[in-house]
C-alpha cells in the first residue's frame, strides 16, 4: 500500500490547523455581534411572546393562560378598543404616507433642477428630520393649542375664524394634526432618498427623450418614474415600519383621545402596560401586529440584497 510522503503528510496538517484558527477566530469576531443580537433583539422578542400567553400585572406572579390574552384582543373583553386601534393605526399610517410621498417628490424635484441658493433650502428642509421626535411633538403640540397656539392665533388675527379651532380635541380633527405633524417630521427622509435616486438617473436619458419630442410630463412619468420606483418601495416600506410604531405624536399631541380617535397599537400597548399594569395583554397588541412587520421586512431585505448583488 502506497504511502503518503511526510513533506505531504506535514503540509496537510499544518492546513487543517491554520483552518480550524481561521474559524475559530472568524467565531470570535461575530461573537460580540451574536450577543448583541441574543442580547437586544432574541431574548427580548422570546420573553415577550412568553409573557403574553400569561396573566402577569406588575409586581405579581404571572397565571399561564396559553391564549387567552389574543383571545380577548380580537373577540373578547377588550375587542372593540383593540380593533379600534388597528382602524386608526391605518388610517394614521396611510395619510403620514401619503403626505409624505407627495410633498417628497414635489420638494425633491425642485430641489435637483438649478435654483440659487439650493444648499441652504437642502440644509433648512431637512432640519425637521434633524429635530428630536418629542421637542417637534411639543412644538406643534404648542402651535395647536387653543388659546395660546400659533395657528389660532394667526387665524383670529387676520379675522378668518372668531373662534378657536380645537385641532387637539375635536374628534374631526385630533387625528388629522398628528397626521400634520407627523409629515413634517418625515418628509425630509423621503426628499433625501428620492434626491439620491433623481441623481442616479442619467441625463442623457433626459436629453435623448427631449430629442423625441417628449415633453416635461412625458419624461417624468416614462423616465422619472420608473427609475425611482425601487426607491420608491423601499422608502415606503421603512417608512411604514417607522410611521406605525411611531409613539411620541400620538402620545404627546393626543395622548389617544379624544374618546381613543387617536389611539394608535403601540399606545395601546403602552396603556396596557404602563398604566393598567397588565403586562399580558400589553405584550400580545404588538406581537398581533408582527406577522405584518415581518412580511414588510422579508420583502424590504430581499429587495436590498437583489440590489446588492446587482451592483
Amino acid at each position: 500500500m502506497a504511502t503518503i510522503p511526510l513533506a505531504k503528510r506535514t503540509t496537510s496538517v499544518r492546513a487543517h490547523r491554520v483552518g480550524n484558527r481561521d474559524w475559530q477566530l472568524g467565531y470570535l469576531l461575530i461573537l460580540p455581534a451574536a450577543l448583541v443580537i441574543v442580547g437586544l433583539i432574541a431574548y427580548p422578542f422570546l420573553y415577550s411572546i412568553w409573557m403574553s400567553l400569561q396573566i402577569i400585572h406588575v409586581g405579581g406572579a404571572g397565571k399561564f393562560v396559553w391564549f387567552q390574552n389574543y383571545g380577548n384582543l380580537l373577540a373578547g373583553a377588550f375587542a372593540a378598543r383593540f380593533w379600534n386601534s388597528v382602524l386608526v393605526t391605518v388610517e394614521y399610517t396611510a395619510s403620514a404616507e401619503i403626505g409624505k410621498f407627495l410633498i417628497g417628490v414635489v420638494t425633491a424635484l425642485i430641489l435637483h433642477n438649478s435654483l440659487r441658493a439650493r444648499g441652504l433650502f437642502r440644509t433648512l428642509l431637512f432640519i425637521p428630520w434633524a429635530v428630536p421626535a418629542v421637542v417637534s411633538a411639543y412644538t406643534w403640540r404648542w402651535m395647536f393649542d387653543d388659546r395660546l397656539g400659533l395657528w389660532n392665533s394667526l387665524l383670529t388675527d387676520v379675522g378668518l375664524i372668531h373662534a378657536p379651532i380645537l385641532f387637539l380635541s375635536n374628534i374631526n380633527l385630533a387625528l388629522w394634526s398628528v397626521v400634520a405633524a407627523t409629515i413634517w417630521q418625515g418628509t425630509p427622509f423621503w426628499t433625501m432618498t428620492y434626491l439620491a435616486g433623481l441623481q442616479s438617473i442619467p441625463s442623457e436619458i433626459y436629453e435623448a427623450a427631449h430629442i423625441d419630442g417628449a415633453d416635461s410630463w412625458q419624461s417624468f412619468w416614462r423616465i422619472t418614474m420608473p427609475n425611482l420606483m425601487p426607491v420608491i418601495i423601499v422608502t415606503f416600506m421603512l417608512s411604514t415600519i417607522w410611521t406605525s410604531n411611531n409613539l411620541q405624536y400620538v402620545y404627546i399631541l393626543t395622548n389617544g383621545g379624544p374618546v381613543n380617535a387617536t389611539e394608535t397599537f403601540p399606545l395601546l400597548a403602552y396603556i396596557f402596560g404602563m398604566r393598567d399594569y397588565n403586562l399580558g395583554i400589553a405584550a400580545a397588541v404588538p406581537l398581533l401586529f408582527f406577522p405584518v412587520f415581518a412580511v414588510m421586512i422579508y420583502f424590504l431585505s430581499g429587495r436590498l440584497l437583489r440590489e446588492e448583488a446587482a451592483t
